[in-house]
Order: C-alpha cells, then structure tokens, then sequence
C-alpha cells in the first residue's frame, strides 16, 4: 500500500517562508488598505468599472502570505475598510447637520464619525471572507478533491463572497446598507449584467471574484512571491493549469456577454412603442413624467420655505404635462403638505379633472406612530392605494439596539431622527393596482435589498417605482449608487424602473437596465418618458427562496 501525500506549496518541502511570510505584519496592513481604496474606486460614483476585475486580486495574494487566522482577518479588515471608506465616503456628505441643531464643528465630526464607524462595519464581511478563504484547504483548479485540500479555490472564493455579500450583508440581522455591492460597478455594461435575470446580482460578484481569483492564482505561479496552492486534481502543472483557469474564463465571460447581447436584442423587439400593442395587448406604452422638487432637508426641517411655497413649487411643475402618469418623491406629501389648498389637494385635483395617476411619497400618521410610504391616486376610485416601507434606515427610520446604550450623551441620541420619530414598518410587500396593471413600489434604501423587489414581481407587479429623498446628503455619491441598485433591479426582475428621487439622480430605466433618460442631481425639472406594463417572468423573479 501506498499513501499519497499532497505537498501544497515550497514552504511544506523547503521549510522556507516566502517573500509575504517574511514580511511583518505592520507592512501588509497599510499595502491591504491601500489597495482596497483603490477598489473602492470601481464604485457606482466613480465610474472606475474596470478595477473591479483587478482589485480583489491583491487581497487574494496578501492571504497567501499571511501567517496566521488573526494576521488574515487583520489583513480583510484593512482591505475593507480600505475599500468602504472610498466607496461609502458619500456619508461625509451629510455635512454639518444644522437642521438636526447640531453645531456646525460638532456636525461634521458626526458625520466623519457616522462614517468611519459604518466602513468598519461593513469591514467585517471582508475580514470574515478573508479568514475563510486562508482557513479552507484549497485547492487549484475548478474541480474537488476527496484528499485535503478539498475545495476547489476557484469555485470556493467566489461563493464564500457572493455568500458574505448577498446572504449576510443584506440580513436584517447584520443591520447594514449595503448600496455599494461589487455588482453596481458593473450597472453600464449591459450585455455582462443580463446574467442577473438569471442568478441575481450575486452571479455578478461571482463572476467578478472569479477573474481575480484566476489573476491572483496567475500572478502567484509567475512571481512566488507567496504560497502557492499547489497540485492540482485534474493533473495538469500548476503554471500550465492557471493559464487554462484564466484562458477558460475569459471565454466564458465572453460568452456571457455575447449571450447577454442576444437578450438585449429580443427584449428591445418585444417592448418597441410601435410594435408592442400587436405582441401583447395587456402592455400598452404610457406616458410617465418625474417630478423633480429639489427640496432641501433644510428647506425642510427648518422651515426655511413654507409649505405652501413647496407647494406651490410642485404644482408648476406639475402643470401642462401631456403624460398619464406622475411619479413624485419620498416625503413630497407630509403633515404639512395634507392640508387644505397644499399638495394632496393640487393633486387630487390634477388626477379627478385630468384624469392622470399620480404615485407619491408620503409620510403617514398612523395610530401607533409615523410610517414613510408610497402611495397611488387614480381617477378609477376614490379608495387609497397605500404602501408602507418594509426595511427602514438605521438611526434615520429606527434606533438599533446598541443605540439604547446609556454610555452615548442624551443630547446626541435625543438629535438622532429615529429617536425622535418612531416609524413603522409593514411585513409583506402590498401591490397598487393603476389603471394599466399592478404597481409593486419601494421607498428610497428598499431597492438595495433584491429579494423585496423580486417579492413583488412574484406577487403580480408589472411596473416598478421607487421614490427616494436623497436631500440628507449633499451633493454626494450615493445618488449613483442608488441608481445602479435600480439599474440590476429592472434586469434581475424584466420590468421598467421608474426612479424618482428629490434631489436627483431620477430616472426611467428599461428592463435591459438602459437608463432611457436621467435627471441631473440638485436641479428642478421633469423627466417625460414611455413605460410599459410587463408581466414574463425571469428566472430570478421566480426563485423564492431568495
């Protein structure tokens, strides 16, 4: 009998460490965050897509010079807070909170502080898939083993990701946004995105942590700069086998797109204005128009503009519009805004005499506390059509339960939103029914969360709107970000996106994830556009388990 014996790497025969082994930990730490800041350029925001399929690449070569599970997870925490510090940095611009009272010195440090904490929370997913991937026996390759190393690296490090990120991150459990995933880099290359009507936008991280793993893996044969993983199951020389790995990659990523050009091409045939009343009667184009108030949260939380003169702001932009649908923001309508003469009553006037829809924001009064809201007025009945938000935001709709803490000052938490406003929320997603199909409807940091989307569709919704209020930050990224997230939303579920957002970025984005037509950020104005009605169902929509 023989026994077989894998070697993994050189340090095993040799009893020799590596260039990275050798080196300290104080020097990986800084080159960890380094290049996360650098992958935190391929964010939604900054338009840098490309670093994307490069960036994780360094990390994965740092875990295979580290020594030690602590040095690893130390190494994943500095690459992510690297990475979420640029990414997230849209937090700075809430700027000095003057409309929370806070001083102006005192503001901005809240802000710094808001956002370094949240980069560091966000971190953990990083470190936690860092100590995974330096944990598991891996192995080259894409194929198992039933000898250690078991797992096949190149299947292993996308799924412990994809996993972390899109399982973990959006739980309520972990209590994060998470605006900034891997996939919204990628929101204008539409042929590589239509994979996500398929596996979701997870099947983008996966694919995109796939190209750096196969890089990393390249990178370590030529160099050996660091661990290398060793034999191989399918036999083939390690150095041999990383150029297969990469070479079989990229033509699957090729065909991917060129799979997703095809979908493209189908999908614009089916929803072309001048044809689709023949292909399906139940989907015919409507006129929407966006109505973009660019009210500022100091406008009003300060009271700096009346009531009226918001108003008032609305209605000319509301007037003389040839469109069937209106699609105002999250808030527009408010305590103030339902009295006599202001917005509630110009638009149910414009709705009962010019017969149009209208779907707007609204903050609701209910019995048990405030609930931020969307809702639908339509000539066909007089009843309401309301939706009330599922998943709210962290101090700003909601205290976590570390906030309750007595060791933060009762002026700082007695200035935080949530814990002067107590909001709720709804368990189930509820559907408005317009004239024309059924309307599954979202407010602001729902549309990061793909299973309340997908839930909708499942349920019947044939349109999709989001209405958000971005006025908190200034002049920051996250108007981006947010429509990315709408962008992979229309693609994962085949339907139009109507994104309307108070300060911009507002848009109407078509089921290919083509932004038809965009808004510019902190200006007043009206996106006019052509929706339809749409109700085939992708494969993504369909998975409910998800």
């Amino acid at each position: 009998m023989f026994s077989k014996q894998v070697v993994r790497d050189t340090t095993e025969l040799f009893g020799r460490k590596t260039a990275l082994q050798r080196l300290g930990v104080g020097y990986k730490l800084p080159v960890a965050f380094f290049f996360g800041c650098l992958f935190g350029l391929s964010s939604a925001g900054f338009e840098l897509w490309w670093l994307a399929w490069i960036g994780l690449a360094p990390l994965l070569v740092l875990l295979r010079g580290v020594n030690s599970k602590l040095e690893a997870a130390s190494v994943g925490l500095a690459f992510g807070v690297g990475y979420h510090g640029v990414s997230l940095s849209w937090y700075l611009g809430l700027g000095t909170l003057s409309w929370l009272g806070f001083h102006e010195i005192l503001g901005t440090q809240i802000s710094m502080f808001i956002w370094i904490l949240e980069s560091f929370h966000q971190a953990l997913l990083i470190a936690g898939f860092a100590t995974l991937v330096y944990c598991l026996p891996l192995r080259a390759g894409f194929l198992p083993n039933i000898e250690r190393p078991f797992f096949p690296y190149l299947l292993s490090t996308p799924l412990i990701w994809v996993f972390l990120q899109w399982m973990i991150a959006p739980s309520e459990i972990f209590v994060g946004l998470p605006i900034n995933q891997l996939a919204y880099s990628q929101y204008k290359q539409l042929p590589l995105i239509q994979l996500a009507s398929i596996g979701g936008s997870g099947s983008i991280d996966f694919i995109i942590v796939l190209v750096n793993a196969t890089i990393a893996n390249l990178f370590l044969e030529v160099s050996h700069s660091a661990r290398r993983l060793g034999a191989r199951t399918d036999n083939f020389s390690t150095r041999f086998g990383g150029l297969f790995d990469f070479t079989v990659t990229i033509i699957a990523l090729i065909g991917i797109c060129s799979w997703g050009n095809t979908r493209i091409a189908a999908i614009n045939e089916r929803i072309d204005a001048a044809t689709a009343m023949a292909l399906d009667s139940h989907s015919p184009p409507v006129s929407v128009a966006v109505v973009q108030g660019n009210v500022t949260i100091e406008e009003e939380r300060l009271n700096i503009s009346k009531p009226t003169d918001i108003a008032k702001r609305y209605s000319t932009l509301c007037a003389n519009l040839g469109s069937s649908m209106l699609c105002l923001p999250e808030g527009a309508i408010n305590a103030a805004q339902m009295q006599p003469g202001c917005l509630l009553s110009i638009l149910k006037n414009i709705v009962f005499k010019q017969k149009k829809e209208v779907i707007v924001g609204t903050i609701e009064t209910l019995q048990n506390g405030l609930a931020n809201g969307a809702e639908l007025i339509t000539p066909a009945r007089q009843s309401r059509d309301l939706y009330l938000k599922q998943r709210l935001v962290p101090l700003g709709e909601f205290a976590p339960q570390f906030f309750n803490d007595e060791r933060i000052p009762n002026r700082v938490r007695s200035r935080i939103p949530a814990s002067r406003e107590s909001y709720l929320s709804a368990h189930s997603a509820q559907l408005a029914k317009s004239q024309y199909g059924k309307v599954g409807m979202s407010v602001y940091i729902e549309l990061i969360y793909p299973k309340l989307i997908a839930d909708e569709v499942r349920n019947g919704a044939s349109l999709l709107v989001n209405v958000s209020n971005l006025a908190w930050f200034h002049n920051a990224s996250i108007n981006r970000q947010l429509l990315a997230a709408a962008v992979l939303r229309s693609v994962e579920n085949e339907r139009y996106l109507v994104l309307a957002a108070n300060t911009g970025i507002s848009a109407v984005i078509d089921p290919t994830g083509m932004i038809n037509s965009m808004s510019l950020p902190g200006r007043r104005g009206v996106l006019l556009n052509t929706i339809q009605f749409l109700y085939s169902k992708t494969p993504f929509s369909k998975m409910w388990w998800l």
